[in-house]
């Protein structure tokens, strides 16, 4: 993947579909320039780049003119990315303020449930989502966990909240134990960037995602696809509370995890 195409991808976390983000990245090669000139070197369609351009407008990362031709220029990246996770975090402390008495109301129309003993099930879609859920299995747990999974994948986790869920975690006692596969020494110290207890190399069964809570519950997946991209809508994740599946894959895991070796001893 080149470096176009990663920052692509990382810009779509902003909020940019490819069109606005070949916008944005185009304009802050060229500086001010017309539209006309813009998506004419950009090899976009004039009607398609005027919706990117109000988009990038509205989100804060160009500025246009009113004169006739319109120019437009990008925003410094570092003061534009800061006005999207600024408004984010409004959005977070609105949905916050709002969340309690949504809450009570919600729960004055919910009919009341005895707690059933049997296991359940669900799938969850779209990476996002997945790693929302992983983070919250990690935070909420005091016990040992193992996340076995891709290196591609544990790389991507980085760049979500998994880590500090790891760091919350590890306070609560709980132990964090992350067992992946690798060939390229330069990728270990990545690894550890995740803050696990303790993080391990070794032969996988497959490429696939394993979480386990001790006890608790067990989120897994079918073959990952190596992208980077976080907003993958076609990965996926089968979660369960099934205590006889949670005890045979928290086995597999325990015995792949006495046969790899730590990454202290590999650095």
């Amino acid at each position: 993947m080149s470096i176009q195409e990663e920052l692509i991808t990382s810009l779509s976390y902003f909020g940019l579909e490819k069109t606005d983000a070949m916008v944005y990245l185009g304009l802050l090669q060229m500086g001010s320039v017309t539209v006309g000139t813009m998506s004419s070197k950009l090899d976009i369609d004039r009607g398609k780049a005027y919706r990117s351009l109000n988009k990038l407008r509205n989100l804060g990362l160009i500025t246009t003119t009113f004169s006739n031709p319109t120019i437009c220029k990008a925003i410094e990246p570092k003061e534009g990315l800061t006005i999207i996770m600024q408004r984010r975090e409004d959005e977070i402390i609105t949905m916050q303020k709002l969340s309690r008495n949504i809450v009570e109301q919600l729960q004055q129309i919910t009919r009341p449930e005895a707690v059933s003993e049997i296991s359940s099930f669900s799938i969850i879609q779209g990476r996002a989502n997945i790693y929302a859920r992983i983070g919250k299995l990690i935070q909420e747990s005091s016990k040992t966990i193992y996340i076995v999974t891709t290196v591609e994948d544990i790389l991507r986790m980085y760049h979500t909240a998994i880590p500090e869920k790891i760091k919350m975690c590890r306070q609560n006692k709980g132990d964090v134990r992350v067992l992946t596969y690798t060939n390229s020494e330069n990728l270990l110290p990545l690894i550890n960037r995740l803050n696990a207890s303790e993080s391990r190399v070794g032969k996988l069964p497959s490429k696939s995602r394993m979480i386990v809570e001790e006890g608790g519950q067990l989120i897994m997946s079918g073959s990952i696809k190596e992208s980077m991209d976080l907003n993958d809508d076609n990965d996926s994740i089968m979660y369960t509370n099934s205590s006889e599946m949670i005890n045979n894959m928290y086995s597999l895991c325990t015995h792949l995890w006495k046969k790899a070796k730590s990454i202290e001893l590999l650095t």
